[in-house]
């Protein structure tokens, strides 16, 4: 299937590892052009480098955190003044801390609140005035299955990864009548960086090996096993492509099976 990414700008954040590394990979093997962003300045070249070589297409990446309102303009304008509109675009962004209510403070909450929402939002009022503009246009952001089935101990990604899937809900409404699109994808346990941390934290609270800890998240999993970050680009892939153009304000669950709930 051509998805129709051939030379359109795509950017992606946090993209130096896991899923934002896996998803800017894959586009640039489908012929984007990809602008990487992340904090860390060597993990992001190392990244970057793959990616380039991974597709045709041009790269740009540039260290930025995405909490900062003026970096992350400055991100943008970089982008589009170096490989053209920005088309496409994952939101993604690293987890916020474990922990139950009685164990964070108040400025991890504020904290919490401007990583996941305030940078979705700073992003999607940078990008979108262009891509409704021009008739076309895709947001993917990447929350988590916390979004249907709170988890516990993940205090701070129950209550503010639900707020994030209703601010894509509340653009796509806005954005649908100019051709543009905006889903959610809520990943489940995935062999990333990130559930490696969970699942140490969870061990050591339960006075557990890792090993028993991934032994159990994988038996609760139907598949019987955690997802590939590659499975979930192809599905950010698709989201991004001409063929879903009637897919929009969306959340797509990609977890295995985890989640038991009907919607």
């Amino acid at each position: 299937m051509n998805l129709g990414l051939t030379d359109r700008v795509a950017l992606v954040t946090a993209a130096s590892r896991g899923f934002g590394r896996a998803v800017a990979e894959l586009l640039a093997a489908e012929g984007a052009h990809v602008a990487m962003c992340a904090r860390g300045e060597e993990a992001l070249k190392e990244a970057a480098a793959v990616v380039d070589a991974a597709g045709p297409g041009r790269v740009v990446a540039r260290p930025t955190d995405v909490t900062d309102p003026e970096a992350l303009a400055q991100f943008v304008h970089e982008t589009e003044d170096r490989l053209g509109p920005i088309s496409c675009c994952l939101i993604n962004v690293g987890g916020p801390p474990p922990g139950g209510l009685n164990d964070l403070r108040p400025s991890q909450f504020e904290a919490a609140y401007e990583l996941l929402v305030d940078s979705a939002l700073r992003l999607s009022r940078l990008l979108l005035p262009g891509m409704t503009q021009r008739g076309w246009g895709r947001i993917v952001q990447i929350t988590s299955v916390t979004v249907q089935q709170p988890v516990p101990n993940l205090t701070l990604s129950n209550v503010l990864r639900p707020a994030v899937h209703a601010l894509t809900k509340v653009l796509a409404l806005e954005a649908a009548p100019h051709g543009v699109t905006v889903n959610s994808v809520a990943p489940g346990h995935h062999a990333t960086d990130r559930v490696d941390v969970l699942m140490a934290d969870q061990a050591e609270r339960e006075q557990r090996s890792v090993a028993e800890i991934r032994a159990g998240h994988e038996a609760e999993i139907p598949v019987g096993r955690l997802g590939q970050p590659a499975e979930l680009a192809a599905l950010v892939a698709f989201l991004m492509s001409e063929q879903a153009a009637f897919i929009t304000g969306q959340c797509i669950v990609a977890d295995g099976g985890w989640v038991r709930g009907t919607f």
